[in-house]
């Protein structure tokens, strides 16, 4: 005779039935999640970066970073010569002539005697611009600097060849000082104009040896 199975079996296969089909929900369910987010992150890597460094924001961020270099104590001076193509050709920051240690020669700005300041001595950024690029012409191309030129360097920029100056900020000095300058670079067909960033803040932070820049627009 079979034994009728007990109402305590029925509930227990019941159970199993339903945990497994629970179980295999919850499989497929982890499935469909893993390759929603495999497809998601495909779908982010074909994205192009949209908030990238414009040419003339990366530029002028070379300017600032290049006087970083100078050992002026009170004036910092950045250059940036770039081709037509958008390269960077050449950079320069204001110093001492080659050769010359830092320590040899005065860095003040006001003395008994003109000697015993700076202003003979220092090459300025745009001059180490120039002449730190020995192999490419600079005909047509730009010249980016983090302070207007001074008409010493605005000769140089116009013999070299270079057609368009972008600058960041004009010296203190009064604007009578500036009109060589200017008179200059109109008469010679170069176009000067102030750089307007299109950012507004730039932060390069490097820790540990490994460099982040964020961008805020």
């Amino acid at each position: 005779m079979e034994t009728p199975q007990s109402s305590f079996e029925c509930d227990c296969q019941e159970d199993s039935i339903s945990v497994a089909s629970a179980s295999d929900k919850f499989d497929k369910c982890c499935s469909l999640q893993q390759n929603l987010s495999s497809e998601i992150c495909k779908q982010a890597s074909v994205i192009p970066n949209k908030s990238y460094l414009p040419w003339h924001d990366y530029f002028m961020s070379l300017c600032y970073l290049t006087a970083a270099r100078s050992k002026d104590p009170n004036t910092k001076v950045g250059a940036c010569i770039v081709d037509k193509e958008n390269r960077v050709v050449s950079l320069g920051y204001n110093g001492m002539p080659r050769g010359i240690k830092d320590d040899d020669l005065p860095w003040g700005k006001v003395a008994a005697h003109s000697y015993e300041t700076k202003y003979p001595y220092v090459c300025h950024a745009e001059m180490n611009a120039i002449l730190n690029e020995r192999h490419a012409a600079l005909d047509d191309c730009s010249i980016y600097v983090s302070k207007f030129p001074c008409c010493e360097c605005a000769k140089l920029i116009i013999q070299a060849g270079i057609k368009k100056v972008v600058f960041s900020e004009l010296k203190p000095e009064p604007w009578e000082e500036q009109v060589p300058t200017r008179k200059m670079f109109s008469l010679a067909g170069v176009t000067c104009r102030k750089f307007i960033p299109s950012l507004h803040q730039l932060n390069l932070n490097v820790t540990d040896g490994i460099g982040s820049v964020s961008i805020t627009k």
